[in-house]
């Protein structure tokens, strides 16, 4: 019988192990692509497909580096290539105490897209502002000198800058950008034209090809954002003025034909 309990035992502990292992870690990388790394303290962990995620970790991220990480709660997030974050606070610690959802895009491209968590409960830091979050999926691109700029698919987001001033977003394809001292909302993707469009589909790389990515991480409004034509108000119709017609018989230079004097 001492045997039998025993073994009925082991064998939950076995059953529990993996699920106790997954509640330390924040998430897990369901895709990565070479050249993608963990900063863990003072080791550095070589990322693979199934490698988890904790809090504290710094991600980088090479040329040709990506990770897609799927988190406890499902949010989903991607670090495209010459990217950097850390995870400063999660949901459930390590310790098994509440925290919110905050992470540090220091640079790079990136996607993300909210859980199953209180949205209230989410923070996205970049060196010059945050980023407040209702239910959201979006881009970021944070530039080298820490000029942010953001492209959301669904929800809403509000976002400040350094000095406090702040912007809201809400229509799909809606594109804000703030640096230390300003935030402001600077229209919609399909409304771009020129080297304006340009230089938004250099930054927003996934925007332009999901196909790198998983399709659990594919944001299906994306598409449209910059490859659609742009919305250019039609031109205005100019209708030629009608010849002025005389009111009477016009009249007869010489000799008239009509009999007329």
């Amino acid at each position: 019988m001492t045997k039998r309990v025993l073994g009925l035992i082991s064998a939950l502990l076995l059953m529990l192990l993996p699920g106790l292992a997954f509640a330390d870690a924040a998430g897990t990388a369901k895709g990565v692509d070479p050249q993608a790394d963990a900063l863990r303290g003072t080791t550095t962990q070589t990322l693979v497909v199934g490698s988890d995620i904790f809090l504290g970790d710094k991600i980088q991220t090479g040329p040709k580096g990506l990770v897609q990480i799927l988190f406890a709660d499902s949010t989903k997030m991607v670090v495209g290539p010459d990217s950097s974050l850390t995870i400063e606070d999660y949901l459930l610690r390590n310790d098994g105490s509440a925290g919110k959802f905050v992470v540090d895009m220091l640079s790079g491209s990136f996607r993300f897209a909210t859980g199953n968590a209180p949205k209230n409960k989410y923070q996205i830091n970049t060196p010059t502002g945050t980023i407040g979050i209702r239910g959201t999926a979006y881009d970021v691109f944070v530039e080298p000198d820490g000029t942010t700029w953001i492209m959301l698919y669904h929800g809403a987001l509000r976002f400040c800058s350094n000095s406090g001033q702040c912007e809201e977003i809400t229509d799909v394809c809606a594109i804000g950008q703030y640096d230390a001292t300003q935030a402001q909302n600077v229209g919609t993707g399909p409304q771009t034209t020129g080297e304006q469009r340009a230089s938004l589909q250099e930054r927003f790389r996934y925007a332009m090809d999901q196909s790198p990515l998983l399709r659990e991480f594919w944001e299906k409004n994306s598409f449209d954002c910059l490859h659609k034509a742009p919305d250019v108000p039609p031109p205005e119709e100019h209708h030629p003025t009608p010849p002025k017609v005389p009111d009477g018989p016009p009249e007869c230079e010489g000799i008239c034909t009509d009999n007329r004097p």
